[in-house]
């Protein structure tokens, strides 16, 4: 079976089927006793249990999704007001489309922690709407976009219409880019979510799709990539260990690559271990979100490794040319400290930097059915070397 075939009923149809079921529950109402007993419990299940458990596999992306929706479903079930109504339709889609484009982090991280705190601002920006002299900005979730009248087809303000419309196109982006199955579990929870809101004006019915839009979630994250339990702590990447691992596990086709960051020893050098290790997990980020199904590992120092299952080098190469753009182009603002010159007393102080950094790839391929993978990265270190021999910030297959 091949792998589009082997994703098809996670991606495509058993999400279908669920969501068809909970519009057949949403549809054949009062439910049975037993039936209501389980839909009141299932947001427990499915909102708590779930992030607990993304927690401890390490799916930061997965929990930060499950709060959000079960964020959204508490709002509009403790406020009554239509401000609240307009904000959870606007801030969720968007939070779902920005979702899927995150690099995986743990959230006992202090990226990932970072990360929880945006759904916690946004839940008191929620709470602040309610006060009387916010009513202006109240009233603006509620100006349309076009004159077209569209009440009659949904209950959504156009503005919140753009924003699923946004975030739809952010999905199906990321999805064509990665062809992972959370990303489709995203695109998924998105149509049950609006179908939340859409319905928000009957009982329990936002409930139970929003319950909906978590399953679909987690049907995405169980069928992903298993995440790594032993992760460095500052790139947030495999480390060697499982690099060896994958090795072992590898199709008969598949590309290596080996990522340095040029000058690293003098960057750290003059601008200090903490812009060193910020511009460590900048390059690590670009790294996760590489295309061809990559997968990164962390190698120590100021090196990463790349693994590509099923894809040549020349792919593998133009994918990993698109992050070395990525991170040419990326810059951090750091604080070096500064001493005053030699011989003239004072106290050490601050000075604020703009700093960037640039990375040479090495990529390689087995060139025949048995090649030792160990060979092939050593073949891409030996493309490495070219790269930086010949002028550094490029990439030697």
């Amino acid at each position: 079976m091949t792998r589009a075939a082997s994703l098809a009923v996670p991606v495509l149809v058993l999400p279908a089927l669920v969501l068809s079921l909970a519009v057949v529950l949403a549809v054949a109402r009062p439910h049975p006793d037993w039936l209501a007993a389980t839909v009141r419990v299932a947001p427990l299940v499915v909102f708590v249990g779930g992030s607990v458990l993304g927690f401890f596999l390490r799916r930061g992306r997965f929990v930060l999704g499950l709060v959000v929706l079960a964020m959204a479903d508490r709002a509009l079930a403790h406020f009554s007001g239509r401000a609240v109504f307009d904000l959870a339709a606007l801030l969720l889609p968007l939070n779902l489309g920005a979702l899927v484009w995150l690099g995986e982090a743990s959230l006992l991280t202090v990226r990932g922690g970072a990360r929880l705190g945006i759904p916690l601002l946004q839940a008191g920006l929620v709470a602040l709407l309610q006060r009387p002299e916010l009513a202006g900005l109240a009233a603006s979730l509620e100006r349309p976009l076009v004159t077209t009248n569209l009440g009659a087809w949904t209950a959504l303000p156009q503005l919140a219409l753009a924003a699923f419309g946004a975030a739809l196109c952010l999905i199906l982006a990321r999805f064509l880019t990665d062809r992972r199955p959370f990303s489709a579990g995203a695109a998924w929870a998105l149509v049950a979510s609006f179908l939340a809101l859409d319905g928000a004006s009957v009982n329990g019915l936002a409930t139970l799709y929003f319950v909906t839009a978590g399953l679909l979630l987690v049907i995405g994250a169980a069928w992903g990539p298993p995440r790594v339990v032993g992760l460095d702590d500052v790139t947030g990447l495999p480390t060697s260990f499982a690099l060896n691992k994958a090795l072992l596990r590898l199709p008969r086709h598949y590309a290596l690559a080996r990522v340095e960051i040029d000058e690293f020893a003098t960057f750290r050098e003059h601008h200090g271990a903490d812009a060193a290790r910020r511009m460590l997990r900048l390059i690590a980020e670009a790294l996760t979100k590489v295309g061809g199904r990559g997968h990164p590992f962390y190698c120590g120092a100021y090196t990463f490794a790349v693994v590509f299952r099923r894809t040549s080098a020349q792919a593998a190469s133009h994918h990993l040319d698109v992050v070395r753009h990525v991170v040419e182009r990326s810059t951090l603002d750091v604080r070096v400290p500064q001493r005053p010159p030699a011989g003239q007393p004072g106290r050490v102080g601050t000075v604020e930097r703009t700093v960037a950094a640039t990375i040479s790839i090495g990529v390689a391929q087995p060139q025949g059915r048995r090649a030792d993978p160990h060979e092939v990265l050593r073949a891409a270190d030996l493309a490495l070397d070219r790269a930086k021999q010949g002028g550094q910030n490029r990439v030697s297959a």
